[in-house]
């Protein structure tokens, strides 16, 4: 006979065979809350009383959630909801909603997180996508988008000679009852996910550097990286690397090695070329959003290596002068 305590705190007792008695002890022994949370999802859809299988949590296993990855909506949240939640010629979906309170379009007079997609189901969020050596990354992520109606033109599909010059963007602040609620769900998140590396808490335009300039640089990465939630380079390394660089900067192919190194999609032409320009301005959004031309100078070299440098620093090596 095994006992256990519902929600209610009332005993529930089901009566097994002894070894497998035993081995539920075992169980709740070894692995402690990850094993009773199982038990409380069987209990709550019955499973437990006609599952004729023996569960064992192997820990020979991990989350299949690697990436996180931030979204701008550029429409209102009511036009944001409906597109995200029900069918179009071309669907999309996502995990979360954080609404703007100064939205009109918004019914309700606190802000709320809406829950669209359940964090386990694959949601349609990322599309051609690339991060770390992986792409479609909807099998792989959970996507939050940020009710913001910035404009962007001339970025949807550009062509392998789209210039930087030839995308215009119209952007606008983040409220701070926005992040507020943002950092919040965002730390929900990490307690289930805590295996997340930092630097994979990225926006759109990181896993589509051609084509997606959201959540812009107006979205306050650095407040997220104080709350600590996402990467951000040191000031000090930063510096450091600015020093060294001012008596020479790294060849072409080093920093594109590099950009690849960190993350994002980039061929290793040796060039300057457009999909270099594109990639070094999705960076900048992210790390230097003061100034994102997708010119290479050497605050942005500088805050590359410290990010390669405290995040992936097996790969620092890798990337010669």
């Amino acid at each position: 006979m095994v006992s256990y305590g519902n929600s209610a705190n009332n005993l529930i007792s089901y009566t097994l065979p002894n070894k497998y008695e035993t081995k539920m002890n075992e169980m709740a022994t070894q692995h402690g809350v990850r094993f009773f949370a199982f038990l409380a999802a069987c209990l709550s859809l019955n499973y437990c009383q006609i599952n004729p299988y023996v569960v064992v949590d192997s820990e020979n296993q991990n989350s299949r959630i690697d990436y996180l990855v931030i979204h701008g909506t550029s429409e209102n949240f009511a036009e944001s909801l409906r597109l995200l939640t029900t069918p179009t010629s071309n669907p999309v979906s996502v995990h979360y909603l954080i609404p703007e309170i100064n939205d009109a379009s918004y019914p309700e007079d606190k802000l709320r997180v809406y829950s669209l997609v359940p964090e386990h189901r694959r949601a349609w969020h990322a599309g051609l996508s690339y991060w770390a050596q992986e792409s479609g990354l909807n099998d792989r992520s959970i996507g939050i988008e940020v009710v913001n109606e910035f404009k962007c033109e001339g970025s949807d599909n550009p062509s392998s000679q789209a210039s930087v010059g030839d995308v215009s963007c119209r952007f606008l602040p983040y409220s701070d009852k926005q992040i507020n609620l943002l950092v919040t769900l965002i730390k929900d998140i990490l307690l289930r996910y805590p295996q997340l590396n930092p630097i994979d808490i990225i926006g759109h335009s990181d896993i589509a550097r051609m084509r997606k300039s959201d959540p812009g640089p107006l979205f306050p990465w650095r407040r997220l990286y104080e709350e600590g939630i996402g990467p951000w380079p040191d000031d000090e390394t930063v510096a450091n690397y600015k020093r060294l660089f001012s008596n020479g900067r790294p060849a072409i192919e080093s920093v594109q090695l590099a950009l690849s190194r960190l993350g994002y999609a980039i061929e290793h032409t040796g060039m300057v070329d457009s999909q270099t320009q594109f990639t070094v301005r999705a960076f900048q959004l992210h790390f230097r959003p003061t100034d994102y031309s997708g010119v290479l100078d050497i605050d942005t070299l500088s805050r590359l290596w410290a990010l390669l440098e405290k995040y992936r620093y097996g790969e620092l090596a890798k990337v010669s002068q």
